[in-house]
């Protein structure tokens, strides 16, 4: 019987790193409530989760007034976006970012990265593509070129599915779906 305790023990951590390894989709970032901002922090909540930043001249703004619509005509108590900016530095003003987007919808929130590890590892989690674009002879000093993708996160936090066909009717449909 000595022979299999260490057997056991291996096999028993082995069960709980499964059960118990981290959601790959939370989070760990700034918001105006909080420095340490997780999914946690959003129990009961269903969630569209946008990667964006606020000095985007078109797609951002754009595909946020798309989702605002959607969510207006819907009307779920529970539905709130969460932004997560591409831009750490240029968004960081938490005040003026969240200013921003509740110009859109009422309940969104901006979240920020830390630094551009962060950044990094989750976009990667997510699998959003993006690059910062230096620009010559233009206002703006630089462009982020980034993937265009709504995630979906129910309410214990965990992942939906993602959403890249921005068809408006085909939107509807799937937010339709995911919050009713």
């Amino acid at each position: 019987m000595k022979k299999f305790i260490p057997i056991i023990i291996t096999l028993s951590s082995l069960v709980f790193f499964i059960n118990f390894k981290q959601n790959p989709y939370d989070f760990n970032l700034k918001s105006e409530f909080k420095t340490q901002t997780t999914l946690k922090d959003f129990k009961g909540k269903k969630l569209i989760i946008y990667f964006g930043y606020t000095s985007c001249p078109d797609v951002c703004p754009t595909t946020l007034a798309l989702i605002a619509k959607i969510l207006k005509q819907i009307n779920n108590p529970k539905a709130y976006i969460l932004f997560i900016s591409l831009d750490p530095i240029a968004d960081n003003n938490l005040k003026n970012t969240n200013q921003w987007l509740k110009y859109f919808y009422p309940k969104s929130y901006a979240l920020i990265p830390k630094d551009e590890s962060t950044l990094k590892h989750l976009a990667k989690n997510y699998q959003v593509l993006y690059q910062k674009i230096p620009l010559k002879n233009s206002q703006m000093p630089y462009t982020i070129a980034h993937s265009n993708e709504l995630f979906l996160i129910d309410e214990k936090g965990h992942f939906y599915k993602s959403i890249n066909d921005l068809n408006p009717q085909e939107l509807t449909k799937e937010l339709q779906n995911f919050l009713n």
